[in-house]
């Protein structure tokens, strides 16, 4: 695989923090796994390219300019460029949130975008009180629109994926896997001699909590006579007052514990493994952090830690004993001192070395390329050039040199574009599972010999083409003035004669889902709705409605009834099944004749007696279960698909057609229809 990183992060020469640690270890671990990848990154004094431990690294140099926004849109732009001759060598792009480096290439992007969540400058600022410039309003606007774009995203730890679906309304799901470990570097060197030393490590700024640890080490000082601490870590402005950060914590301390306490500044990464063996304990206070690098750096060498309940820390300590409450002063000095005293009975802290291997970069490049593998063949099924158009287009005519395209639907099952040429338009849907042109060319057939106007596909099978399937179809032009057809088109639809011998599909579907849900309900949230619809299913599948073979459309509602040049078209045929002659009386009900969650009772009466008059055979009560079936099959279907990971029942999109929604109106259709 050919993986391309861009940040202005990347060791030695941009080793600014976190997100550099995280791709120097991605990208030389992928390569010993045998992948392309690339870097595009920021050079503080030239622009060149080199390869480095296998990975060919692009630097480029932006001047500093007085305006710093101008020199933002600078750097994006020749990233940009560098992307352009790039990305047909490349298979995935990953970015990181944080400074939404790929924005003025993404209108040329032809290969999938992977975002990786670092924590978003929206959700930096709420810790860091900044002055909000020119710049960084910029930014907001960049990471708002790259994370909407991607194609997939994903983050280190499950408390950033939260705070991000949050504060973005997110509805696209969001993966979490952790950052890898870098085991090389940081290790237990027994031979360092440990210390009273507390030890911070990080960038002195707000978000850190490194005011809140300022009012913590008075309390300790007092009861450690002999205890010593070390700031490690550049200083920075980044809090309330806009001022030193090392000002503020020397004004918070006490000055009669200033002898005591130390700042190293910035050292090199390799000279810090020496500080974790040689410090009791090391403390990470922070307001907000999504997985800090150097939580894992200080796992390996054994060091005992306190970290922070709002942080990706729960995830990698998995110690209540180490968290303390986020910006709760008193219950820092509660944890360090629980800490120094494991300390004392033992030097090292067996359990964090053995953890980190959970975060084996072996591991986490696996779980990582599986995910790229996974993003890509879904971008390569969204994503359709006007030449595979054109090919599939040569099936049916030889005027197949497209003038113009547009997608104009995408759905789970299919995407739809407008295709023109020089003397005819189309409609050409793309099938991404295994759609039946043989079942659907029956209803075709059943609907034409009842003189039903259909819109039917131009080619006479289906159209296989680089794995997937195609139907072309002609274009027709909807007249906006009539869009709602008349009841008596809807009762000519429901009362055709529609029997074939063609053994049933809805039941074979719903059988398959409830033997799913039945056994595999672990991972579902919703176990008692689905336990419901599991019960209801088992009192009706056996129905003797149920054994029938009739050909239903599977989804006649407003949006597959067109009405062009003064005829009505039923289109879509995509739900074809086979199942009670009733089945399609039900999908009418359910979409045309629902309002506020509630079957509207005297238009559900007016179809049930139309379609008696002419099949009298039916009753009542197959009317009534023919809708609690049809209801049962939609959940059992959604549970399903949430189940396998295929949908996500919280998202937005799924709100649209909340399963909640169904639930309520076989609730009240009940107590409209009092059979049981």
């Amino acid at each position: 695989m050919r993986i391309c990183f861009v940040n202005e992060e990347y060791p030695e020469e941009t080793n600014f923090g976190g997100i550099a640690t995280y791709q120097k270890l991605m990208c030389e671990e992928l390569v010993r796994q045998g992948h392309t990848v690339y870097v595009v990154c920021r050079g503080l004094k030239k622009s060149y390219t080199y390869r480095e431990n296998g990975v060919i690294v692009y630097r480029i140099f932006v001047k500093d300019f007085k305006n710093k926004t101008f020199a933002s849109i600078i750097y994006r732009k020749k990233i940009k460029n560098i992307l352009l001759n790039l990305q047909d060598k490349l298979d995935i792009i990953e970015t990181p949130d944080w400074g939404a480096n790929t924005i003025y290439f993404e209108k040329y992007r032809k290969v999938p975008l992977v975002v990786r969540l670092h924590t978003p400058l929206k959700i930096w600022l709420k810790y860091n009180k900044n002055t909000l410039d020119r710049e960084k309003r910029k930014i907001l606007k960049w990471e708002d629109k790259i994370l909407r774009v991607s194609d997939r995203i994903t983050s280190c730890s499950c408390i950033l994926k939260n705070i991000v679906k949050d504060e973005y309304n997110l509805s696209k799901d969001i993966t979490v896997i952790p950052n890898p470990a870098n085991t090389k570097d940081f290790y237990q060197d027994s031979s360092i001699e440990k210390e009273n030393l507390l030890l911070f490590v990080g960038s002195l700024e707000e978000r850190k909590g490194v005011f809140v640890l300022a009012k913590a080490l008075n309390e300790i000082f007092n009861k450690y006579p002999k205890m010593k601490f070390m700031f490690i870590g550049k200083d920075t402005n980044r809090n309330k007052y806009n001022i030193s950060t090392k000002e503020v914590l020397l004004k918070i301390i006490d000055k009669k514990y200033h002898n005591r306490v130390e700042f190293l500044g910035q050292i090199k990464n390799s000279s810090l493994n020496y500080y974790f063996n040689k410090a009791a304990i090391a403390i990470f206070p922070s307001l907000f952090d999504n997985f800090p690098y150097v939580v894992l750096e200080a796992m390996a060498t054994g060091i005992y830690i306190v970290g922070s309940k709002n942080s990706g820390m729960v995830d990698m300590l998995d110690d209540d004993s180490a968290i303390y409450e986020t910006g709760n002063y008193k219950s820092l000095v509660e944890k360090i001192i629980a800490k120094y005293n494991d300390f004392l009975g033992t030097k090292i802290n067996s359990k964090n070395i053995e953890r980190v291997n959970l975060f084996n970069a072996k591991l986490i490049c696996k779980k990582m390329v599986d995910l790229y593998r996974d993003t890509i063949k879904k971008y390569n099924q969204d994503i359709i050039s006007k030449n595979i158009l054109e090919e599939v287009l040569s099936n049916v005519t030889s005027d197949n040199k497209i003038l113009f395209y547009k997608r104009e639907y995408a759905g789970v099952a299919n995407y739809v574009y407008r295709v023109y040429t020089r003397r005819c338009k189309y409609i050409i849907k793309k099938y991404i599972y295994d759609y039946d042109y043989d079942l659907a060319n029956v209803l075709y057939d059943t609907y034409q010999k009842e003189g039903i106007e259909i819109i039917r596909p131009l080619n006479s099978k289906i159209i296989n083409y680089k794995e997937f399937s195609y139907n072309i179809f002609e274009y027709k032009k909807v007249s906006h003035f009539k869009r709602n057809f008349s009841q008596d088109y809807i009762k000519r639809l429901l009362t055709c004669n529609r029997k074939v011998d063609i053994k049933d599909t809805v039941t074979a579907k719903c059988n398959k889902y409830y033997l799913y849900l039945k056994n595999n309900q672990s991972n579902l949230v919703i176990r008692d709705e689905v336990n419901d619809i599991i019960s209801l299913y088992e009192k009706i599948s056996n129905n003797k409605l149920f054994k029938e073979q009739y050909i239903n459309h599977g989804d006649i509602s407003l949006d597959n009834v067109i009405y062009s040049r003064g005829k009505y078209y039923i289109i879509d045929f995509d739900e074809v099944n086979v199942s009670s002659f009733l089945y399609d009386f039900a999908v009418v009900i359910i979409k045309l004749c629902v309002r506020n969650d509630k079957i509207n009772m005297q238009k559900y009466n007016y179809f049930k007696e139309e379609v008696k008059k002419r099949y009298s055979e039916y009753t009542d009560f197959d009317f009534y279960i023919s809708i609690k079936y049809y209801l049962c099959k939609i959940l059992l279907e959604k549970f399903y698909f949430y189940g396998i990971g295929k949908i996500d029942l919280f998202s937005k999109e799924q709100k649209r057609d909340n399963f909640v929604k169904y639930i309520k109106i076989l609730e009240s259709f009940d107590k409209e229809e009092k059979y049981e």
